[in-house]
């Protein structure tokens, strides 16, 4: 018997059975992994009616964070289609059940107990679902019995690894979920202030054809491009889903600036303002990619890494003071191209704002660009590879690094990135210090990670947010980002309390 029906057929052969008098109950979820308590569901939504059928979100519009669902809706079609008490099966392609249920016009939709408090429900759906339900002239019956999670049983069995499980478990002995995402709301009232390099990344993914016939090069052909917005510009993008006051201080260049794309591409609540650096590109980061397994094969840059102008320093200046007294806090990123004069960072530092900083390493400013340029800062954040770079230590343990890094720049929190291995922070106050596993499910790539990571981290701490949830949360948006190209995936509230909520079942 054929179970699996496009939205609309269905909605035809649903109306049919409607005119002869047969009742239809609605039951619509993920339904990542089947346990016993969808089977008891599906039970009680069935004995309510002559027929139930069943709407799976598709793929596309699940919300519980990267590598989610587990399984791939043509599989949970599959599994579903093997339980005698579903009927009818169809895929929904939107985020909420409001579609379906408008073209199914349900008697019952039934939703489990865990949803009885639309309260609890970050994503809002619930109550739109409920609305149209009425609307419909259906009633919403919440089932009982025994609640069990896919979440938590593919979290726990298959998801996470000893260590991000230990970690999750650790952090659910001293928080609920619905702590950790009200402390997300609280980043609303947050204003930051961004500074520092804009920059463009173009990602140019390519097929390796071989060695040249005639000379010894390497020959590409190159099958698609794409841009992004890089550096503070990333920065911004990310804070903005989860601020909603933010300004942004940074540099175009007078020769192809990219203004367009960035200004067509920044999201509204951006308060920004852009320095011409005359006689300099806008920041051109371009990567060559193997399309077959995502190899970076070779990085061009186009950039003047030269400091601005006197005019170009004075009209930084006085936005900078501009911007200040409508923010509580600074967040620098200097990528060591000419932004941050010794005036720009002595004029920072009469502020008294929260700063939180990222002085970056790279192929232009190593051996040139140092940390120690900054003092006394509320947070510095790093790789692990810089910081080694920094200290000029290949050995030592991290924690003892960490310590003399202190000596040296005198500030309130010292956070590590570390790759595979997640990120530390250490606070010089309180003497504690906590490690974050990674929870990337597949790095695409690393760029963005950071970008996303440093800006949530900072606004967290300077919220008054503890500091292992602060760690927590800023790791998960790195996690987020890391799974596509640079900040091709930009962080969205809702998805982002939603893989918080997920990850903590």
């Amino acid at each position: 018997m054929k179970k699996i029906y496009s939205l609309i057929d269905l909605a035809k052969k649903i109306s049919k059975l409607r005119k002869i008098g047969k009742h239809i109950s609605l039951s619509h979820g993920v339904f990542d992994l089947l346990h016993p308590g969808h089977i008891h569901h599906f039970d009680q939504a069935k004995n309510k009616a002559d027929f139930l059928v069943v709407s799976i979100t598709n793929d596309k519009n699940v919300l519980k964070g990267p590598g989610k669902p587990y399984f791939n809706e043509k599989l949970r079609l599959k599994a579903l289609s093997s339980l005698e008490q579903i009927d009818f099966l169809v895929l929904s392609d939107e985020k909420s059940a409001v579609k379906v249920i408008n073209n199914i016009k349900p008697n019952y939709y039934f939703k489990g107990s865990d949803y009885k408090s639309s309260k609890l429900d970050v994503t809002g759906k619930i109550d739109l679902e409920i609305a149209a339900v009425k609307k419909n002239g259906g009633k919403v019956i919440f089932t009982t019995g025994q609640v069990f999670s896919s979440s938590k049983i593919i979290n726990k069995e298959f998801f996470y690894n000893e260590e991000q499980n230990k970690f999750i478990q650790n952090l659910k002995k001293k928080y609920s979920a619905s702590t950790i995402t009200g402390y997300v709301d609280k980043l609303l009232s947050s204003k930051p202030l961004v500074l520092g390099e804009s920059i463009i990344d173009e990602y140019i993914f390519c097929k390796a054809i071989g060695k040249s016939g005639k000379e010894p090069y390497m020959v590409l052909q190159e099958k698609k491009s794409e841009k992004y917005l890089g550096g503070v510009l990333s920065i911004s993008q990310n804070l903005s889903a989860l601020t909603k006051n933010l300004n942004l201080l940074s540099v175009l260049g007078s020769k192809n600036n990219y203004r367009n794309k960035i200004l067509r591409e920044l999201k509204k609540n951006i308060n920004h303002k852009f320095i011409i650096k005359k006689n300099s590109p806008t920041i051109l980061k371009k990567r060559f990619i193997e399309e077959v397994d995502s190899t970076k094969m070779l990085g061009i840059y186009t950039i003047n890494d030269k400091d601005l102008l006197k005019s170009e320093e004075n009209l930084l200046l006085h936005n900078l003071n501009f911007f200040i007294k409508k923010s509580d806090l600074i967040i620098l990123s200097d990528y060591g191209h000419g932004f941050f004069t010794d005036k720009l960072r002595k004029e920072i530092y009469k502020t008294r704002k929260f700063l939180a900083m990222n002085v970056q390493v790279n192929s232009f400013s190593v051996g040139y660009h140092t940390i120690t340029k900054y003092k006394k800062a509320d947070l510095v954040l790093m790789n692990e590879q810089e910081l080694r770079h920094e200290l000029r230590d290949k050995n030592s343990n991290r924690k003892d690094l960490i310590k003399k890094l202190q000596k040296l720049i005198k500030c309130k929190y010292i956070a590590i990135t570390h790759g595979k291995t997640g990120a530390t922070i250490y606070s010089t106050k309180t003497k504690q210090i906590f490690q974050a596993p990674a929870f990337a499910r597949q790095v695409v790539d690393k760029v963005g990670a950071g970008d996303a990571l440093f800006p949530i981290l900072a606004i967290s701490l300077q919220s008054k947010i503890p500091m292992d949830i602060s760690l927590y949360i800023a790791s998960i948006s790195a996690a987020i980002n890391s799974e596509s190209y640079a900040s091709k995936f930009v962080l969205e509230k809702t998805f982002f309390k939603k893989y918080l909520e997920h990850s903590m079942k």
